[in-house]
């Protein structure tokens, strides 16, 4: 934190001397006196007399912070849900709203604590474990989803958006609520979730608690775990709907504002403009809990400097990242990756390469300066390619992004022509926060953003979006006629979003990605055949069995490499191409150079003679308080 926190002082010109104040905030806090450690995580850039703190509990009024100080509202009811919050006593924040009026501190107007400060998904014996007792909206989205066995590999990081993704494909198993049941006032219940976990085979009762039985991350997809997907889908659509109305009611205004996890949940965040009393509605674009950095930072601005109070205009991009390509040699940088590349003299020209590449349907890797805040890619750290191939989806899916078949993509078009196409509940979605219905008479020409619910989650960019991003849109209309590209973010499956350029050409190493564009550099991609793999460290310490030849019966090897991957490693020597490597196995080269990329992608080969990113590491395991008290 401490180097992230000078990086980016750097890169404003300052030094920690400069700042007037510092806060931070973290779940963990259990009272006044926590909240004003915090600030030591930050070493000695802090100084203890400018360290400010959030009143106590603090982490879902930062996320509600957020929320309000970006939308440019005078006066909004702001709605917090995620799987957790503050501790509060022995308990957690569940669900919070707070009214926020000009020059008043927020009000707390709904405050649900879950009775315990549990939090449901640990690991123990190697089982993932859960409370007996399940309460929250988060939460049962969360529990579900690691049933689905939706996480990254070797952590419990959930990844809920893909069980958004699958519900698409299922139906309800049960007209009944199973998970989540609403009550009066924007009450829930959540009194039938562990038995239906257990009913449905998805968790057992032991003497240790309510072990979790998820799907292995392997198995194949069954009709019954999109029908689950669907099922607790909509119970989380009605029951924050539910309580939307509640709040909406008890502040008696129509201006909301939203933050936290669950409304990261696009297809929700659509039903609330067109099924409450909410006339406007603003999303914090980094709503989980990346975003509570600038929730604490614009809490302590308004209410605790002293400043006199003002309207905040409203948040227009999030290209607010560290600058990455000022005083860097990209031109040298892909000499040293062997890479063939090519200079623009502006971004308009640049911005036209690309758009004659996806238009001639390549996928390239699109990488501009400053990273976008939050989990989206918009247009800094994206995947480009055209929307309209056949075929384009299911090829980005299997051999550029490695994930699921099931998974959408969206769709970034001209703010202007976005009616034309999609019907959006509001004129502009430029944070890619809404899932909405594509024009029935349009599903056709862009085919591969269309989920199988003839949905598409939509950007909208208009003409004072920072950046050559509008202009490789408006080249693409130019050469292809169609205002709208396919987007996705720049990253691997089970990897963060590229954030310097080491990374992004390291990803034109590891996937099918048929060129880059960085900045005004234009690269080319290697020839993938004639690259030389080498076991890395992590294939050649015993933890992966090589076989002798012909030896099949060695084919669930260690680590799910199966008997192919082991035969590709064995002969992963350095000295053997590709091409080689394929001659000498019998097999297909394109078939075994996708394989090979995937074991790269695990870690287990490098190309001989390329430098080696590093790959991140997680210190600490998610949803361990006891982790951090230690």
């Amino acid at each position: 934190m401490a180097d992230l926190t000078s990086e980016l002082l750097t890169d404003a010109g300052i030094v920690s001397s400069d700042v007037d104040h510092w806060i931070a905030t973290s779940t963990e806090s259990r009272n006044a006196e926590d909240e004003a450690q915090l600030a030591r995580v930050l070493g000695l850039l802090a100084p203890p007399d400018r360290s400010l703190q959030l009143p106590h509990p603090g982490h879902h009024l930062a996320h509600a912070s957020a929320a309000f100080y970006s939308s440019g509202f005078d006066e909004a009811a702001a709605l917090v849900i995620d799987a957790y919050g503050s501790r509060v006593g022995s308990g957690r924040e569940r669900e919070t709203a707070f009214h926020f009026r000009p020059g008043a501190v927020p009000e707390r107007v709904m405050e649900v604590i879950r009775d315990a400060d549990r939090i449901a998904g640990h690991r123990r014996d190697g089982h993932i474990w859960l409370p007996e007792k399940l309460s929250g909206v988060g939460e049962l989205y969360r529990v579900v989803t690691l049933a689905l066995g939706f996480r990254e590999s070797g952590t419990l990081y959930d990844d809920a958006g893909k069980t958004m993704g699958l519900a698409s494909y299922g139906e309800r198993l049960s007209e009944e609520c199973l998970f989540i049941e609403t009550a009066p006032k924007g009450g829930l219940s959540f009194d039938r979730a562990a038995d239906s976990l257990v009913e449905l085979g998805f968790a057992v009762r032991e003497e240790g608690g309510l072990r979790l039985v998820p799907r292995p991350s392997r198995a194949p997809y069954e009709q019954f775990h999109f029908d689950l997907a669907a099922q607790i889908q909509a119970e989380f659509e009605e029951a924050v709907l539910h309580v939307t109305r509640e709040v909406l009611a008890r502040t008696g205004v129509t201006s909301l504002v939203v933050s936290g996890g669950c409304f990261l949940n696009s297809i929700l965040n659509t039903r609330i403009l067109n099924e409450t009393d909410a006339e406007r509605l603003f999303i914090f674009p980094a709503a989980t809990d990346d975003g509570n950095s600038a929730g604490a930072a614009l809490y302590a601005y308004h209410h605790l400097t002293g400043r006199p109070a003002k309207r905040s205009p409203a948040m227009k991009h999030v290209y607010l990242g560290p600058s990455r390509l000022s005083g860097r040699d990209l031109k040298a940088l892909a000499d040293e990756w062997k890479l063939t590349s090519r200079r623009y003299q502006d971004a308009e020209h640049v911005a036209a390469a690309a758009a004659d590449a996806i238009a001639e349907g390549e996928i390239v890797g699109w990488f501009q300066d400053r990273a976008e805040f939050g989990p989206r890619s918009l247009g800094a750290r994206s995947i480009l390619c055209h929307p309209g191939i056949n075929g384009m989806k299911d090829r980005l899916n299997a051999r550029v992004k490695f994930r699921e078949s099931f998974r959408p993509f969206a769709g970034s078009v001209l703010a202007e022509q976005a009616e034309k196409w999609f019907d959006l509940p509001t004129e502009e979605s430029p944070f890619m926060l809404h899932v909405c219905s594509v024009l029935p008479e349009q599903r056709d020409t862009v085919s591969e953003i269309v989920h199988v619910d003839g949905t598409c989650r939509v950007q909208t960019v208009n003409k004072e979006t920072p950046g050559p991003f509008r202009a490789l849109i408006e080249a693409f209309q130019r050469t292809a006629g169609l205002p709208v590209v396919l987007n996705t973010s720049f990253n691997l499956r089970g990897m963060p979003m590229v954030e310097r350029p080491e990374e992004a050409i390291d990803c034109l190493y590891g996937s099918r990605l048929d060129r880059l564009f960085i900045g005004d550099l234009e690269i080319e991609a290697p020839d993938l055949n004639a690259l030389c793999p080498v076991r890395a460290q992590s294939a050649t310490s015993g933890t992966v069995g090589l076989p002798s030849a012909g030896d099949e019966a060695k084919a669930p090897a260690a680590g799910g490499v199966g008997y192919e991957g082991l035969r590709v490693l064995e002969l992963a020597d350095g000295q053997r191409s590709m091409r080689t490597i394929a001659e000498e196995l019998g097999t297909v080269l394109d078939e075994t150079v996708d394989l090979t990329l995937d074991l790269r992608r695990h870690g287990l080969v490098q190309w001989k003679g390329l430098p080696v990113v590093g790959r991140p590491v997680f210190p600490l395991p998610q949803y361990s308080p006891d982790a951090f008290a230690e």
